[in-house]
């Protein structure tokens, strides 16, 4: 057998084997096992200083430092980012993107920079719904804190119990992967380089 063949072959193993991880994450039973709730961090991981986004004055997402337990690899980073927005901030004048009782249910990174973050909430089989600053507020405040301080995280994928949905509360699409959106940002945090190293 050539190298050709031989490499054609591996790449095509490593292809099917992302996919099926892929299909397996995104064809799951909803709500099975339950959605895990802020304040359910691993334990382990070293101390390492993220920069989360939280809506406040004037209908823009703020800055707050927070020292997160974090493994060292991307997927468990971006759990601990996930759970502390879910959490909410703790500095006064900044607002909880989501209503208690929202937890994660899953979480995977492909390899094209996507995350793939399940969301939900076992008492709620629709995602809260709200006008739409406060849907944008909500959805930005989890892909900002991702894209913004995990390199490996370019865009964000929100589902819903397990599901993809058009729009968390009719306003925003999220049908497709969403980018950050530095434009909803307060000026002082914009142009910010990545933390988490």
């Amino acid at each position: 057998m050539s190298r050709r063949a031989a490499a054609a072959i591996v790449l095509g193993a490593v292809a099917l084997a992302a996919v099926l991880a892929l299909l397996w994450f995104l064809g799951r039973e909803p709500g099975a096992g339950g959605p895990e709730g802020p304040g359910e961090q691993e334990e382990g991981g070293r101390l390492v200083t993220f920069e989360l986004y939280f809506p406040g004055e004037g209908g823009y997402l703020y800055p707050e430092q927070r020292e997160l337990a974090a493994p060292a690899d991307p997927r468990g980073r971006a759990r601990a980012i996930v759970l502390a927005v879910l959490d909410g901030p703790t500095t006064s004048g900044l607002h909880a993107p989501f209503p208690q009782g929202v937890g994660l249910f899953d979480l995977y990174l492909a390899a094209d920079g996507t995350a793939y973050v399940d969301l939900g909430d076992e008492e709620r089989p629709d995602p809260p719904s709200g006008g739409s600053l406060a849907e944008m507020m909500m959805v930005y405040s989890l892909v900002d804190s991702l894209a913004f301080n995990l390199p490996e995280v370019e865009r964000v994928s929100l589902l819903w119990n397990g599901l993809q949905r058009e729009s968390f509360s009719g306003h925003l699409d999220t049908s497709a992967p969403l980018l950050p959106a530095e434009d909803l940002l307060a000026e002082a945090a914009r142009r910010r380089p990545k933390a988490g190293g």
